[in-house]
């Protein structure tokens, strides 16, 4: 288990999103963003070249491989929320992003000694390295029992 204090300052995970079919796309957006750019492929294409993917179902995509590869074995408390979120391209489909995970900070919590929170940024970028998404998030995560004074 990771704890707030085994994170370091400029630190730096990556990971690979899964590429989404048209399919998966369009079945999201019937259930949770009906636009017709995730849902009419004509349309899209007037508007964006081509069917794009909610920008709900690219922020799924992309923390879907750090829930599982990264957050899974920390002693995650929750997240805070999300600090500048934003969409600077669209997800096409079968287009697989590239995510990059920086630590920006770690606080130990003045108030709740046995947990801090520790902020990172993340960038997603399409295999041309385009910028698709980026965001702050600050997450709270215990701190070691020894480390507490």
């Amino acid at each position: 288990m990771k704890y707030l204090e085994d994170f370091k300052v400029g630190q730096v995970f990556e990971f690979r999103s899964a590429p989404l079919t048209k399919q998966q796309i369009m079945g999201f957006a019937q259930e949770w963003d009906p636009q017709r750019l995730h849902t009419d492929e004509a349309y899209a294409e007037a508007i964006h070249g081509g069917l794009v993917a909610s920008g709900f179902q690219t922020l799924l995509i992309v923390f879907e491989p750090i829930m599982r590869n990264l957050m899974v074995d920390v002693a995650n408390i929750g997240g805070i929320g999300f600090n500048q979120l934003r969409w600077q391209r669209p997800l096409r489909p079968e287009e697989p992003l590239n995510i990059r995970i920086e630590v920006q900070s770690l606080v130990p919590s003045r108030s709740k000694p046995d947990r801090g929170v520790l902020i990172y940024t993340l960038e997603a970028r399409n295999l041309a390295g385009e910028l698709v998404m980026s965001v702050e998030t600050p997450v709270m995560i215990q701190r070691r029992k020894e480390g507490l004074k």
